[in-house]
């Protein structure tokens, strides 16, 4: 909930975030972690392997990309629409 407070700050303020504290704000946004989890339900993969550090790595470029692919389908859509709005992504990824 922070984290959306956070984003509607941002956007009522216009502050543009660096693309990593978007990111990592983003992540907490859409649901990245419940996404992950979801995915990987039903695996039964042990502790060990959940908590090794190679495997938080994946999971956390895991999580990036699928905030990647969020904001770029709203970027597609506002295009498209010109109702959605973005921030970061647009500044740091597009030429506008």
């Amino acid at each position: 909930m922070r984290s959306m407070i956070q984003e509607a700050e941002d956007r009522e303020t216009k502050h543009v975030r660096t693309v990593n504290d978007y990111l990592q704000l983003r992540r907490e946004t859409f649901g990245a972690q419940a996404t992950m989890s979801f995915l990987s339900f039903g695996l039964g993969l042990p502790e060990q392997v959940i908590s090794h550090p190679v495997m938080q790595m994946v999971t956390l470029a895991a999580m990036n990309l699928l905030c990647i692919i969020n904001v770029s389908f709203n970027i597609v859509m506002k295009k498209r629409t010109d109702k959605l709005t973005y921030s970061i992504p647009g500044h740091a990824f597009l030429p506008c």
